[in-house]
């Protein structure tokens, strides 16, 4: 594993960006891959998070704070030492239709990868839509990347709810987020699974997935499906 230094932290309520310094390169990261992290002296396992922006061997990760690892993260002090291997995962590009752009829909942590994405392949992001709960989140995010919040403290309204005013047959959709919000998105959306992991290389099995073409791993197989392909009674 590599070590990774914590560098600077921004935090609103259970959401926070950590940016780390790697001690070595990540291989060519792309948009949908992912990353396995760990504290040193912790006896969990390593955790997944997808991958928000990598750039000089600066690693940026959008954590929402649920257990036990998140919640060593946020409390660390910057130069806290954490170790990270990877990338995991397939890249999007692998799965989805080059010729067409994409409406990118997250919810919460669920905007990394697609944060990664609009990144790295500018020519094929249509436009984002960032869903969230409570308006406290727009600290976190500059003048530019508000414009693409969808706060529903603020409007009534969800991510999806936005979506749907957008939908046309010339766009795709690519989407990260509770199982909820990816379950209400139109049939031919590309959905991308978040999943507990122990190994994030399809040994431990414990990201199964079942499709109408049988058992995938979310880890070797994803994370990005198309919606009518996951049989989500299963979920």
């Amino acid at each position: 594993m590599i070590e990774a230094e914590l560098k600077k932290k921004r935090i609103s309520g259970d959401y926070g960006f950590f940016i780390f310094k790697l001690q070595e390169k990540i291989e060519n990261p792309d948009a949908g891959q992912f990353v396995m992290l760990k504290a040193p002296d912790e006896p969990i396992l390593a955790k997944p998070f997808s991958i928000y922006s990598y750039k000089n061997r600066e690693l940026v990760l959008f954590i929402k704070r649920v257990g036990r690892l998140t919640g060593r993260i946020f409390s660390s002090p910057i130069g806290e030492i954490f170790y990270v291997r990877g990338p995991h995962g397939n890249p999007y590009i692998s799965s989805i239709d080059l010729t067409k752009r994409y409406i990118l829909v997250g919810g919460g942590s669920g905007i990394s990868p697609l944060n990664f994405f609009s990144e790295l392949h500018p020519e094929l992001t249509y436009t984002k839509l960032y869903g969230f709960k409570e308006a406290h989140i727009r600290k976190l995010f500059n003048e530019n990347e508000q414009k693409h919040l969808v706060i529903e403290e603020e409007s009534g309204h969800t991510v999806v709810d936005a979506l749907n005013e957008l939908i046309s047959e010339e766009v795709g959709i690519i989407a990260c987020g509770p199982i909820p919000m990816l379950k209400n998105l139109p049939k031919n959306a590309y959905v991308s699974l978040e999943a507990v992991m122990g190994c994030g290389v399809g040994t431990c099995k414990s990201c199964a997935l079942k499709t109408i073409e049988g058992v995938k791993l979310v880890c070797k197989d994803g994370p990005l499906f198309r919606k009518e392909e996951i049989t989500w009674e299963w979920i």
